[in-house]
């Protein structure tokens, strides 16, 4: 992204892709919220953490060019209408999951679009009104859904005409026609997810895109003189699971700020995997600080940045009005500006990305009465 053409060509990428993503869900979302991360608290709170500590900028980007093709791109989306989320000290993580929180409070279902699998903790259905989060990877063409998903989904309405009527806009049905749309438009299989275990792996696990440990880890120098690192595996950490799922039954996050149950993972974890290079009191601490780090939760994330986030959510909610017959099609996003392309050099630079589709002849809004939108 070193020229203005490539910024350009980059924003008009970014166009097409949102458009044509919102014209696959026409008529099942009612907003959309753009999330963008800032500084994370947890760099403060957690300094000896050294949270994403080993992230490194690539120096063949301009990152210049980036910061302002992001920035233009979204102030085109705030001129559509569509909610700007960012606030000082929260990540664009943190920020999904106080919307997910808001929303599903008041029974309404959620699409998640990003890559990101630290975002599958947030997979779920609330029980109490049925409101439904399911995450799309458009990168993965992955498609994540509440566990019971095959039987909840083969449940057909009952009882009369009326019935059938008013449970066609309820924010479970609405569910249930997302995922059918994205199962047929990318052949996605629908992967159940249980959020709990989710957040109980990475725990153990780490990440290390965002440089934390695993809740046990030793380093082994070999012979040659290759030093190598081993911690907690995928697999390992589902057994370590499995055998606390038999003693304390269904997982529950509570069971991550409990003294007694950390210490009995952590014992559970010595025993699966034999840890002998590390005590038992590291281990703990480590299950404690991982759990602040990664798990999206009300006990996790610090009172006045949670506080703060709600405020903003609730704040972001009373003027939202996404534009969304403006955003379904690139040319009606970017009318108006100069990366609506009209030369014939920018068409042919353009043109390297399929999909990029002008035509507008896709509405989004097709019945602005329609109740029981998704997002």
């Amino acid at each position: 992204m070193g020229t203005d053409t490539d910024v350009e060509v980059y924003i008009r990428k970014l166009a097409t892709d949102l458009a044509y993503q919102i014209r696959a869900v026409e008529g099942l979302i009612d907003e959309i919220v753009w999330t963008l991360d800032s500084r994370s608290w947890r760099k403060d709170f957690y300094p000896q953490a050294d949270y994403k500590g080993t992230r490194k900028q690539d120096s063949k980007l301009n990152w210049d060019n980036f910061s302002r093709a992001t920035g233009e791109f979204k102030q085109i989306l705030a001129s559509k209408g569509v909610t700007i989320s960012q606030l000082s000290g929260a990540e664009g993580d943190d920020l999904i999951y106080a919307w997910n929180t808001e929303r599903q409070a008041a029974g309404r279902s959620t699409l998640i679009l990003t890559g990101d699998r630290d975002l599958l903790q947030l997979v779920g259905r609330n029980e109490s009104n049925n409101a439904h989060t399911i995450m799309y990877s458009p990168t993965h063409k992955k498609l994540y859904v509440p566990m019971g998903h095959k039987e909840w989904t083969e449940i057909e309405p009952s009882g009369d005409f009326f019935d059938v009527i008013r449970s066609s806009v309820t924010a479970a049905s609405q569910a249930k026609k997302l995922i059918d749309i994205f199962a047929k438009r990318d052949s996605s299989l629908a992967i159940e997810v249980d959020p709990n275990r989710v957040k109980f792996t990475k725990v153990l696990t780490g990440d290390v895109g965002d440089n934390v440990s695993p809740a046990y880890w030793y380093t082994k120098t070999s012979k040659s003189g290759t030093t190598r690192t081993y911690g907690v595996s995928e697999n390992k950490a589902s057994q370590i699971l499995d055998d606390f799922i038999k003693k304390h039954g269904t997982l529950n996050p509570m069971f991550l700020h409990s003294e007694e149950h950390i210490a009995d993972l952590a014992r559970i974890l010595v025993r699966v995997i034999n840890a002998k290079h590390m005590g038992l009191d590291q281990i703990i601490g480590n299950i404690k600080i991982n759990t602040s780090l990664m798990v999206l939760d009300s006990r996790s994330i610090p009172e006045e940045i949670l506080d703060a986030m709600f405020s903003h959510v609730e704040s972001c909610m009373k003027s939202m009005n996404t534009q969304l017959s403006e955003i379904a099609s690139k040319t009606k996003m970017l009318a108006g500006t100069k990366y609506l392309a009209d030369s014939g050099s920018m068409k042919m630079s353009s043109s390297i990305f399929k999909g990029d589709d002008d035509t507008d002849n896709m509405s989004f809004i097709t019945d602005k009465k329609n109740k029981g939108k998704v997002f």
